[in-house]
């Protein structure tokens, strides 16, 4: 467990001190991947996306929602290769874009191209230019978090699964000890149940000899 957290420290630290432009990542036909931004109210916001990479003609194409802090719809696109959505942010919160397949084809794989930048006002009512990719990080932050989560489960049900097996593997080897032991008490038994059984009839055959004077 303590390997997990040291290396989910360091792709955090990795992925933090990066200076991304843009993110791609996967979404598997029938699932959904979505980037999350924290915004502050008056922030506009501008991505474009499109579809990099398909493993078939026939799921080269994407979905698209944005929604803001309350779950309001921003931007709603289905079924295009490409796109883009801006808006102002009307209040502080997380401001969420999703991405799925139209349609469901087994085994698809498409890949998107997401450009995410955010223009702050200041305070005397200008705008700079921050890289929102911030947004795309913090998406790919939260799905690596959640992948290492799996691997950490994963690897804790290994290791007490071989706590299992090794103190089952113990039980049997005391139990074939002890068994081995028994068998050992019962031939010794037998063996000197023999020897006193002999001894008893070489004692009777004397004394029924000596008795008939045979002997």
């Amino acid at each position: 467990m303590t390997a997990s957290r040291s290396l989910l420290a360091v792709i955090l630290l990795a992925a933090t001190a990066a200076d991304v432009d843009a993110l791609v990542f996967d979404v598997p036909s029938g699932g959904s991947k979505c980037l999350t931004e924290e915004l502050r109210r008056g922030a506009l916001s501008h991505a474009s996306y499109r579809v990099a990479e398909a493993t078939s003609a026939a799921s080269s194409a994407v979905s698209a929602r944005v929604a803001g802090p309350r779950g309001e719809e921003l931007h709603l696109t289905e079924g295009v290769e490409a796109g883009e959505f801006r808006f102002e942010a009307a209040e502080d919160g997380r401001y969420t874009a999703c991405f799925w397949t139209p349609r469901y084809l087994r085994g698809a794989i498409v890949s998107i191209d997401v450009q995410w930048t955010t223009e702050v006002r200041d305070h005397a009512g200008g705008a700079g230019s921050l890289p929102a990719v911030a947004a795309a990080k913090e998406g790919h932050i939260d799905s690596m978090i959640g992948e290492l989560k799996k691997l950490e489960v994963s690897t804790r049900l290994i290791h007490e699964e071989m706590i299992s097996l090794r103190r089952s593997e113990g039980e049997m080897q005391k139990l074939n000890e002890d068994t081995t032991m028994k068998i050992h008490s019962f031939t010794l038994l037998s063996l000197a149940v023999c020897v006193g059984v002999a001894g008893l009839q070489l004692w009777h055959l004397k004394t029924f000899f000596q008795k008939r004077h045979i002997l």
